[in-house]
């Protein structure tokens, strides 16, 4: 068990950078008044000597872990510190051309789906803009809970990552063209996440698809949790601010939740027919990421949407064809009529769409549950979720000795409160 564990964190370096760097910046507001540059720059002065003092003496591995973390910890104060009032870093980018292929994609939608409200929903799931659409549809979105289908995230853009990666896949496997292959995923990642205005869902999902695809071409072993980290520990030297944010936590959340409870939850099912096999998977996805955000959910906004599961389970197969669609109407010329009539289709198709939301929304009433958990609540709900985790991955029955202990250990503090 101790190995597993060394070998675990040695193959996981970026998730206890990020994590010690997110507790030093929630410990900073603490300290704050006492602070001052010179003291900022002192400790990080002295953690870098202390750094450098470990490289060269050897010492017991125990009191070496804990300097490392007291330094990372520091480090995460300095962050939110000097980021207080700006950003650490700022990149900046093309924004003419940025404005003129937006330009472009919004011309092509105007001209081919004149419909004003799968015109609006066109534009909302492309590049979210929002602007045009039914605030009453938006809002039956919101409480069936898959308002994140017209949220550009990370859904739209691993459908252009992968799509672009069976393309570029067709070029000869050598350096040079491996370069070129890195080159034009990178750039036509990041030019659709500046299109859609770098919201932070897809800056996320961009930052994401980023390191995945350096490490692919770097020959490094994929580990998704240390990708997750490097997409937080980026993020932290950004905006530090960020860690607040109500819909970084969710997608987060939501995406280490898909990678630690899918797999679990789909193979404690055998099946052999594909069609069902396809239905499970996909409620197997919105099960798991739901484990993991909804006390985020409870905790802000004290209720969760009451027809989630099923709502997720049917609405994001068929908005995959939406986004399929658009991107051929794109693709389509104007002349020849091709992209005007392939267009009617997709009116016809985004009126169908917006009419299963309305229509299962208005006649179900498909409400709200109302839920309220406290801090120590959440708390308690993640350690039971990961001594489940470690249950199902370990199959050790220890685990659930220790779920027990924790659910015993709260009950008895309500007792006797």
């Amino acid at each position: 068990m101790q190995n597993s564990y060394v070998y675990w964190r040695a193959s996981h370096p970026l998730v206890f950078i990020s994590s010690h760097l997110i507790v030093g910046i929630i410990i900073a507001p603490a300290c704050a008044q006492r602070l001052t540059t010179a003291i900022v720059l002192s400790i990080f002065a002295i953690t870098l000597f202390v750094l450098s003092f470990l490289s060269l003496t050897k010492i017991r591995k125990s009191y070496q872990a804990m300097l490392i973390s007291i330094c990372l910890i520091s480090w995460g104060i300095a962050i939110k510190y000097f980021s207080q009032y700006n950003a650490l870093f700022s990149i900046p980018y093309p924004e003419t051309f940025i404005r003129d292929c937006r330009n472009w994609v919004v011309e092509k939608i105007n001209s081919t789906i004149v419909n004003r409200e799968s015109n609006g929903f066109a534009l909302a799931i492309l590049l979210g803009i929002k602007m045009d659409m039914n605030k009453s549809l938006v809002n039956a979105y919101m409480q069936l809970g898959i308002i994140h289908i017209i949220a550009i995230s990370g859904m739209h853009l691993e459908i252009l990552f992968k799509n672009l990666a069976r393309i570029t896949q067709l070029l000869p496997r050598s350096r040079c063209y491996l370069i070129l292959e890195l080159f034009i995923l990178l750039i036509s990642v990041w030019t659709y996440t500046l299109m859609a205005f770098a919201s932070p869902s897809i800056v996320r999902a961009s930052i994401f698809f980023t390191i995945y695809t350096i490490g692919k071409f770097m020959g490094a072993t994929s580990f998704m949790l240390n990708t997750i980290a490097g997409g937080i520990l980026i993020l932290l030297l950004f905006d530090s601010k960020g860690l607040t944010n109500i819909g970084l936590q969710l997608s987060y959340g939501a995406v280490i939740g898909i990678h630690l409870f899918y797999k679990p939850l789909f193979e404690s099912i055998l099946m052999d027919n594909s069609i069902i096999k396809f239905f499970w998977s996909n409620c197997c996805m919105s099960l798991a990421a739901q484990l993991t955000t909804f006390p985020i959910l409870a905790i802000h906004f004290h209720q969760i949407a009451g027809w989630v599961l099923v709502s997720n389970f049917i609405m994001v197969p068929l908005s995959n064809y939406i986004l399929y669609g658009l991107a051929i109407l794109l693709i389509l010329p104007l002349q020849f009529s091709l992209a005007f009539t392939w267009g009617k289709m997709m009116e016809k198709y985004i009126q169908f769409f917006n009419g299963i939301v309305s229509d299962w929304f208005m006649q179900t009433k498909a409400g709200t549950i109302q839920i309220t958990m406290t801090p120590l609540q959440v708390a308690l709900y993640y350690i039971i979720l990961l001594f489940v985790y470690l249950w199902l991955y370990l199959k050790q029955p220890s685990w659930l000795l220790g779920i027990l202990g924790v659910i015993s250990t709260y009950l008895l503090l309500k007792l006797f409160s």
